[in-house]
Formats: structure tokens, C-alpha cells, sequence
């Protein structure tokens, strides 16, 4: 009876496995869940894949140019110079922001054409 017992208990877990659920692993929106808690938008500012190859290289070339700045700055003492770089950049990142939206105009005209 004992023998029995012990193969049925074998056989309904053996089929319990065939028939199991397969755990995934949840994503980590942690990051994605803090933003929409202090109404931010999360987006990757260098992600450029979805506009057109002049907008990706134009604003490449910006970022690069931001890039330059920054690393002037760092190394840079004098105080006069650190406002004009601060200007600089400022400035370039209006140009850049403008210039995202401009392609985001577009790709938005291109879905319709």
C-alpha cells in the first residue's frame, strides 16, 4: 500500500513539471516609476534614431560641441571665462532643444506622407 501511495505521489508531481507556469523575470521600471511620480518625461537625450540622418548628424555634431565646452570648463580657473563657456552652452543647448523639436516636426509630417 505504502508502495503505491509513493507512486502516485511520484506520477502527480512528475505532471505537476509538465505543466508548470515559467516565471519571467519583471523589468526594472524603478527609474520609469519615480519619473512619472515627479511628472517628468523620460527620455534618452542622446537617441536620435528616430529622426532623419541630417538631424542625427547635426545633432551629433552639437553634442560634441557641448561635450568641448563642458571639458573647458572643467579645466578653466578664471571666472570671466567660466561665464562665457556657461553662456556657450547654454547656448548651444537652446540650439540643440530647437532643433529636436524641429525633428520631431518633421518625423511627425513624415508619418503622414
Amino acid at each position: 500500500m505504502k508502495v503505491i501511495f509513493l507512486f502516485v505521489m511520484i506520477c502527480v508531481g512528475s505532471l505537476s513539471n509538465l505543466y508548470g507556469q515559467e516565471i519571467i523575470p519583471f523589468p526594472d521600471l524603478s527609474e520609469n516609476h519615480m519619473a512619472v511620480y515627479n511628472q517628468k518625461e523620460v527620455f534618452d537625450d542622446h537617441n536620435y534614431s528616430l529622426f532623419t540622418e541630417d538631424y542625427q548628424t547635426e545633432l551629433r555634431k552639437i553634442d560634441g560641441k557641448i561635450e568641448d565646452k563642458k571639458s573647458q570648463l572643467e579645466s578653466e580657473k578664471d571666472p570671466s571665462k567660466r561665464r562665457t563657456l556657461d553662456a556657450n552652452i547654454d547656448e548651444l543647448n537652446k540650439i540643440r532643444s530647437k532643433l529636436i523639436e524641429e525633428a520631431e516636426l518633421v518625423e511627425d509630417l513624415n508619418k503622414f506622407y
